[in-house]
């Protein structure tokens, strides 16, 4: 039967040290690396107002119906949306619109590797 000595005994290995010095003790070391974006300070992190999030929406939900930039921004000024008087301005939203969704979808990479076995004093 084994007590709590004994188990403390059974994992200390009894202070028996294969290198022959007693003070040593093998540690299995290793790497983990982490590649993301997400520690990175960035303007998409700040919170868009509820209108600009409505009228992101709308871009993007007629943009997906395969309007034009043209098209998109003449409903807009019909549908009175607070939008710039160019044309562009609707375009340009569209690309940086895709722009931050590439951002928020980057992958994150991880993973652990260079293991390896330092003896260390105790």
């Amino acid at each position: 039967m084994l007590n709590g000595t004994n188990l403390k005994i059974l994992f200390d290995r009894g202070g028996f040290s294969s290198v022959g010095s007693s003070n040593l003790i093998p540690y299995l070391i290793f790497d983990y690396v982490i590649t993301t974006h997400q520690f990175n300070p960035s303007p998409y992190y700040k919170e868009l107002s509820n209108d600009r999030k409505k009228l992101h929406n709308k871009v993007m939900e007629l943009h997906n119906k395969a309007w034009g930039y043209t098209k998109i921004h003449h409903h807009l000024i019909k549908n009175r949306f607070e939008i710039g008087k160019s044309k562009q301005t609707v375009n340009t939203m569209i690309k940086k619109m895709k722009k931050r969704d590439e951002f928020y979808h980057q992958p994150i990479m991880d993973g652990y590797g260079n293991f390896r076995i330092e003896w260390r004093k105790v």
